[in-house]
């Protein structure tokens, strides 16, 4: 038990500022949590990996949880070219809702279109939070995964 104390109590303190620079970056687009989360894997023991990934995956989507809830006054907002891409988006996802969980899970997994934008465009066309939360949820976790298995393969190998 003594020995397991301390290497519980990184995993705590590594989990919970993972989860916080995940929610930050989900906000503020410059904080890039891949290159966080890589450093971080590479320089933890790889049992901490998974816990690490779920950290990352809940911190990401309840930052864009509030991107989605922000969606509906994103229309109004000041900077021309952040509107015009989320007015574009949502034009083509109101009709079609199966179409617009299929390009969220795209975002969420590939980044393509950047979830930034996909969050406040779903925000707009309708869709139940519940709905965004689980399919960027399963997106954010394979992305995640992907990002922090890189490292743990790449000191195997070596």
């Amino acid at each position: 038990l003594r020995h397991k104390f301390p290497s519980f109590m990184t995993l705590l303190a590594l989990w919970m500022t993972t989860f916080g620079v995940c929610v930050a970056g989900a906000i503020i687009p410059f904080i890039n949590t891949e290159i966080y989360l890589l450093s971080v894997s590479a320089l933890s023991p790889r049992a901490f990996v998974w816990p690490l990934v779920v950290a990352a995956t809940f911190g990401q989507m309840i930052g864009k949880v509030a991107m989605f809830y922000a969606g509906g006054g994103v229309l109004r907002v000041r900077h021309e070219r952040v509107r015009r891409g989320v007015e574009a988006l949502r034009n083509r996802l109101e009709t079609r809702p199966l179409l617009a969980k299929g390009i969220l899970l795209s975002s969420a997994t590939l980044g393509l279109p950047p979830l930034y934008v996909m969050s406040l465009a779903c925000g707009t066309i309708g869709m139940s939070v519940v709905s965004f939360f689980l399919i960027g949820s399963l997106g954010r976790f394979v992305h995640f995964a992907v990002v922090a298995l890189v490292p743990q393969y790449a000191k195997a190998l070596l």
